[in-house]
């Protein structure tokens, strides 16, 4: 059945039907029933006259530097980069930042790039202020997960340019929540982003920049199913000699990390991440705030070993540990009311009075508790080490030599009774005790040997090695001691 309508038309309109009406040699009728034709298509496959209009006009403008790729094809390329973000240098190219320069724009830009790919992705975002932002809530739903992180990566590329980092991301069925804060920096908030989406950026640019390096090591512990141990290199350089090394310089990144400014829990989980990762240890549990070590070594030297580098890294973020052995665990347990006590000693008593009140004082605070005074006493002398040390760099600068360090120590080497020299020779100081009414007292001596070493390792941080020749406590007629400065 034909129906007859008037309808009326402006010359804009006919304007746009003239390839139709040229096709059909003026016939409008035709004309326009191709051009119902054509809209019902556009109904049928985009939603709305809109989206096909947009759709239409952006497959017409590609250029050189755009492409259509087959969707199996697109969507393996989105799972193999799966963790990382795109840079803001290329999302330039992508979002003009001439023409998208507040959030309401960006968002109307994110919803278009969607309609682009044929994703029936949700996208709101929510800002406190859309031209200058110092908080934004996005929602993206309606699309599967590894679609969300991707638009997710994108969305936070781009709002580091407004310094704004992710404080939490949450994430329920199909629906992706994420609340953005002004940071300090847009570096701070570049942080953020890779920390919550790109967690494999910097893996893959390193893998890049030393691809044979990588390739070679992977080989190697695939091939000795990841029984390899990974070491600093100072750290290797010190078992060639014989030495038990510093434990701080497994890793330089933890080596960071390990300061009593940092939260308890935090470093614990350094701890473990480095210990497990570098294959120093098979595995490692916490349990509150208190370490399960399991090794894996088989001889008890070696166990040994590995528990003094753990107790003294947790001692260089001024934490204070009991331990206890086994062939095939190591067990260590907090002692924070230790490290209170410590504290409230080093705080309230002069350095030249520790062997006095101070010592017994921390002794029987111990002995009250039942807690092995051994190692908190050498503890105690390492904190008084350190604190001499930055007590003199305070007046004299940090930069140190043998004879600043003989300077440093002299000023605290006044117990009545004893006697002692300190000769320097070139890079090397040389201490000598030949009579001291504290070598009978072991908790002293511990405190006494736990000062040296404390100074000697906060001057030279690590740079020098402590040789110790004789002691009076062990029966020697003196106690000769040697620092040997490194370089």
């Amino acid at each position: 059945m034909v129906l007859r309508k008037h309808i009326a038309l402006e010359d804009e309109h006919l304007k746009k039907i003239e390839p139709l009406l040229e096709k059909h040699k003026g016939n409008l009728s035709a004309a326009i029933r191709d051009a119902i034709d054509l809209t019902d298509v556009a109904l049928q496959y985009y939603g709305s006259v809109k989206d096909a209009t947009f759709l239409i006009a952006t497959l017409r403008e590609i250029r050189e530097d755009q492409a259509i790729v087959p969707k199996p094809m697109f969507d393996y390329m989105l799972t193999q980069t799966k963790d990382l973000i795109i840079e803001k240098e290329v999302l330039d190219h992508v979002f003009d930042p001439s023409n998208v320069t507040t959030i309401s724009e960006f968002e109307e830009a994110m919803r278009n790039l969607c309609t682009g790919l044929y994703w029936d992705a949700l996208i709101s975002m929510t800002a406190d202020d859309d031209q200058s932002p110092s908080s934004v809530h996005v929602e993206i739903k309606g699309i599967d997960h590894d679609k969300r992180q991707f638009l997710a990566g994108i969305i936070g590329s781009y709002l580091t340019s407004f310094s704004l980092g992710i404080t939490e991301m949450r994430s329920h069925l199909d629906t992706l929540k994420i609340d953005f804060e002004q940071k300090a920096s847009s570096n701070e908030a570049y942080t953020d982003l890779l920390k919550n989406i790109g967690c494999m950026q910097e893996t893959i640019k390193e893998l890049h920049a030393k691809p044979e390096f990588w390739r070679s090591l992977i080989r190697e512990y695939s091939a000795a199913n990841y029984e390899i141990v990974a070491l600093h290199r100072k750290f290797y350089e010190d078992l060639l000699i014989g030495k038990t090394p510093r434990a701080i310089m497994t890793s330089e990144c933890l080596c960071a990390k390990l300061s009593s400014d940092v939260p308890l829990q935090e470093v614990l989980l350094d701890l473990k991440h480095v210990s497990e990762t570098s294959r120093i240890v098979n595995r490692m549990d916490i349990d509150g705030e208190d370490i399960t070590i399991h090794h894996g070594y088989r001889t008890m030297r070696a166990v040994e070993k590995l528990k003094n580098i753990m107790l003294c890294m947790l001692e260089a973020a001024g934490l204070n540990y009991d331990f206890q052995m086994t062939s095939n665990v190591i067990t260590l347990k907090h002692r924070p009311e230790v490290e209170v006590k410590i504290l409230e000693l080093l705080e309230h008593v002069g350095i030249k009075d520790i062997f006095d009140e101070p010592l017994r004082e921390l002794s029987a605070f111990m002995k009250e508790r039942g807690i092995d005074p051994d190692r908190h006493t050498r503890v105690f002398g390492r904190r008084v080490g350190r604190r001499v040390i930055s007590a003199y760099e305070k007046q004299y600068g940090s930069i140190w030599t043998a004879d600043k360090f003989r300077d440093a120590l002299v000023r605290i080497d006044k117990i009545p009774g004893r006697e002692s020299e300190w000769d320097v020779s070139g890079s090397t100081a040389h201490y000598t005790v030949y009579k001291c009414p504290l070598a009978k007292d072991v908790d002293a001596c511990h405190v006494c040997r736990g000062i040296f070493r404390g100074a000697m390792h906060c001057a030279f941080r690590g740079m020098a090695e402590l040789e110790v020749r004789k002691l009076l406590s062990h029966g020697d007629e003196y106690c000769e001691v040697y620092v040997h400065e490194a370089g």
